[in-house]
């Protein structure tokens, strides 16, 4: 990982990436993407916290996140 030129960005080379579906069970929501020759580097942009909330379990984190 390393952030963009601009600081803005952070640009993601990878192998193979772990997924899950946090709506199915442990045992169906595993998976994972393996990298082809044209899709190893990402950019991840920097996203508002507020856009991310939905994703935090940790009640302590979520109320950090939204006193912000």
């Amino acid at each position: 990982m390393a952030l963009s030129k601009d600081d803005k960005s952070t640009i993601i080379r990878l192998e193979r990436i772990r997924t899950w579906n946090r709506n199915k069970p442990d045992q169906e929501a595993e998976g994972a993407l393996v990298a082809g020759a044209d899709d190893k580097i990402f950019r991840v942009d920097r996203a508002d916290a507020e856009e991310c909330a939905e994703l935090v379990t940790d009640r302590r984190e979520l109320a950090a996140i939204r006193h912000k």
